[in-house]
């Protein structure tokens, strides 16, 4: 046998063991190498960096993030479909209601028996009821129109007195708009009332109450009611059509009938109940 140096056993795993030792220090100054590089080509001018990398608190959604209230109802984000609009009911509500003799409450044993003092008392809120008979959108009263008491008018007058500020306004009328032979007139007068009350008292919410009376001169009515409807719809503002409702029919009529135009006590307790039935479903 040929003699010589015999490998220790296990010599050869041993050399493996330091190829690796060896290549891992070579891998490692390699890398060390290319992130010096890096850092010394880097831009040496703050304002020449690109853009930093967002944080996340940047990029998540802040749990509190505040978010913007909705605008609160003004009658003018809404279509102007009858029924479909409302209005936005102030903290602390103050309440004109302004009309024509029913407002009065003319037929009723007692003028505070009239539907606008029964609704102001279930409502309970600060009001003042102004009825003045003869008078309506583009009517200003009298045989000829001549009074010049027209709504837009009365409504200038109170808004003249600060001591009372409604944010609240119902418009009940449209019998005596009758009268004008132009519908179109009407149906303008009524928006052009709705706008100088918004001038008048900022903010205020307004509602519009159309014609109404016991058979049959409400058949007489539906003209003039479509005029304050569109009216009321052209200006965005809520309106109850007590025209089209069928407040009043020929079988409730003659228990409600005073004189053949107005309610008696009866009649005008059917409005005011009709009213506040409607006035649930556009209050918010």
């Amino acid at each position: 046998m040929a003699s010589g140096r015999r490998r220790p056993a296990g010599g050869a795993f041993r050399s493996r063991q330091d190829w690796l030792k060896y290549g891992g220090l070579f891998v490692l100054a390699v890398v060390a190498f290319g992130v010096a590089a890096i850092a010394l080509m880097g831009p040496r001018n703050p304002d020449e960096a690109g853009p930093a990398a967002a944080s996340p608190s940047a990029a998540a959604p802040s749990a509190t993030a505040s978010v913007a209230p909705s605008p609160a109802f003004t009658g003018t984000a809404t279509p102007p479909t009858p029924g479909t609009l409302g209005i936005e009911l102030p903290a602390e509500p103050a309440l004109l209601i302004l009309g024509d003799s029913y407002t009065a409450g003319v037929g009723a044993d007692q003028p505070d028996q009239g539907w606008a003092y029964l609704v102001a008392a279930e409502l309970g809120y600060p009001a003042t009821v102004d009825g003045a008979g003869g008078t309506g959108f583009a009517w200003g009263g009298g045989a000829q129109d001549e009074q010049g008491e027209e709504y837009e008018v009365r409504l200038r007058r109170i808004a003249a007195n600060p001591a009372f500020v409604p944010n609240v306004l119902v418009l009940q009328g449209g019998q005596n708009d009758a009268a004008v032979r132009n519908p179109a007139e009407v149906e303008a007068a009524t928006a052009q009332t709705i706008e100088a009350a918004r001038r008048f008292w900022p903010g205020v919410q307004v509602v519009v109450l159309g014609p109404s009376a016991p058979r049959p001169l409400a058949e007489e009515l539906r003209g003039v009611n479509s005029a304050v409807r569109a009216g009321a719809a052209a200006a965005n503002a809520p309106f109850i059509d007590a025209a089209e409702g069928n407040w009043f029919t020929g079988a409730n009529s003659p228990g409600f009938d005073a004189d053949g135009a107005h309610p008696n006590t009866a009649g005008h307790a059917h409005i005011a109940g009709k009213f506040l039935e409607s006035w649930a479903g556009l209050t918010r």
